[in-house]
């Protein structure tokens, strides 16, 4: 074998290796994270094809943590996120559950004033303390969404 050859060989082995390597490293475009959300359904895509990496359902939230671990803000805004999700939409659904027997309570004529009184203050409570929380929740989301995909390799 000539030398010609073997350093072609050499350079072809070395290019090869280099488009391999470049090939397993995952870009931006195929790890950055978004969330959309459609009629009451939240699912948060991954990359530019939309592969769904996580949804959410009416009493139960995406596993955040586990999509941005890799950067320790985005982690840390997830564990908030995850935090405040689950136990928002309990008390939003526990507002509209007191909401429907404070107007049932209140068609009854022979009710306790303080049995109506104390389903329609359970609302009100239920309902701000639930808004609070899962505005916190998606305020974290986005801030884990952003950090993620800040720290992202480009």
């Amino acid at each position: 074998m000539s030398r010609l050859t073997t350093v072609f060989l050499v350079v072809q082995l070395l290019a090869t290796g280099v488009a391999a390597m470049a090939a397993q490293e995952p870009s931006y475009d195929e790890n950055a994270l978004r969330v959309v959300s459609r009629q009451g359904s939240m699912q948060i895509l991954r990359g530019v094809e939309g592969t769904v990496a996580s949804r959410a359902g009416i009493f139960h939230g995406p596993k955040v943590a586990d999509l941005v671990a890799q950067s320790d803000s985005a982690l840390a805004e997830a564990k908030i996120f995850e935090r405040d999700y689950q136990p928002a939409q309990w008390l939003l659904g526990t507002a509209i559950v007191s909401l429907g027997a404070a107007i049932g309570a209140s068609r009854v004529n022979d009710i306790n004033p303080f049995i109506q009184a104390g389903l329609t203050a359970t609302t009100f409570v239920s309902f701000a303390f639930g808004a609070k929380k899962l505005d916190s929740a998606y305020q974290a989301l986005s801030k884990a969404i952003w950090w993620y995909n800040r720290d992202l390799k480009r």
